[in-house]
């Protein structure tokens, strides 16, 4: 199984919430200053295929253009950089700058004749507030105001780690694509939870709820953050859902966590020997399961091969194994 880096999951989540249907022009209308809103038709933005972000900061950024008519009938670039980073970066407006030339090269080398504007964005959800100032001229000092010879713009920034929940705006998905970036990094999961899924009760269908759900519950258990199926449980009874919704939630969420435990295994045993890291990982999901390893048993997975161990993984993510006995049951089978 191969790990995947935490930048892909941000980038992953971010295109699947931006790219549901309504939420883009949603976004734009309520992250935009109201003057630019003004001007631009936010129904009729686009998304753009294609990343300008350099391979070496794939890690850090994520990034998207999209088109949209201004009210005139012109056209207008928007590009969004979302930071991944926990703190701010003092250099994203001059790489700004260079993907906007890039965007540009890019228009004419289809042969046009007149560039297109860009508005920049910055969508920020790290730990630390965002302290610098949005100019591209800042950064060069006193020389900034010599407006005659370096190049003069702003970029709109929505800092997500600074904003209370009740200023985060829009229609239910766009809100909770946001506060699952927001928390993303965020240990304790019941205040979130509960919010979201009261959130996700306004949505008619009960389908489209459900996998919004899913997908932030995946989002933030594969980046690493330690929430427990204890504080998923505890959220879904405060928020009263439905508890057929319920089940499918929890089903979901375990197996999620057992893959996403694997996968850490993975990565782990890539410092410290695969067959260890693969071996800690399943011990821990067996002792949420099914409750404390005895010396006993830990030391018979501790004998297992590397096959024998993914395959008792695997009968948790089957259900096949529901108490301690089955275990017992199944080691003995595998010795």
């Amino acid at each position: 199984m191969t790990t995947i880096p935490s930048a892909n999951l941000h980038d992953s989540y971010f295109r699947d919430w931006i790219s549901e249907p309504g939420v883009l022009a949603d976004y734009l209308r309520h992250y935009l200053p109201q003057h630019i809103v003004a001007l631009i038709d936010p129904s009729t933005a686009n998304i753009e295929h294609g990343s300008f972000v350099d391979d070496e900061l794939r890690q850090q950024l994520t990034d998207v253009l999209c088109t949209v008519k201004l009210r005139s009938g012109s056209d207008v670039f928007i590009y969004c950089l979302i930071e991944h980073k926990s703190y701010p970066d003092s250099m994203v407006a001059f790489q700004l700058l260079r993907y906007m030339v890039h965007i540009w090269q890019r228009q004419m080398q289809k042969g046009a004749t007149k560039l297109t504007p860009i508005i920049s964005m910055v969508l920020y959800h790290g730990e630390k507030q965002w302290n610098i100032p949005t100019q591209f001229a800042i950064l060069f000092g006193d020389l900034g105001q010599q407006v005659g010879f370096i190049p003069q713009f702003n970029y709109y920034l929505t800092d997500l780690s600074q904003m209370p929940d009740e200023q985060i705006h829009g229609q239910i998905i766009t809100r909770v694509g946001l506060l699952g970036m927001k928390y993303s990094r965020n240990p304790h999961a019941n205040k979130i939870l509960v919010r979201v899924m009261a959130l996700l009760s306004g949505i008619g269908d009960r389908k489209l709820a459900q996998g919004q759900l899913i997908r932030l519950l995946k989002y933030v258990t594969s980046i690493g953050n330690n929430w427990e199926r204890s504080d998923v449980q505890t959220a879904i009874a405060a928020a009263e859902t439905d508890p057929n919704l319920q089940e499918v939630i929890m089903s979901n969420f375990a197996k999620e966590l057992i893959e996403r435990g694997m996968e850490i295994g993975e990565q782990r045993g890539l410092q410290i020997g695969e067959q260890r890291g693969i071996q800690a990982t399943i011990a821990r999901l067996i002792e949420r399961k099914l409750g404390p390893l005895q010396a006993n048993e830990r030391e018979r997975i501790a004998q297992l091969s590397e096959a024998s161990q993914l395959s008792l993984a695997d009968a948790l993510v089957d259900g096949l194994m529901t108490t301690y006995a089955d275990l017992v049951k199944r080691l003995t089978l595998l010795n």
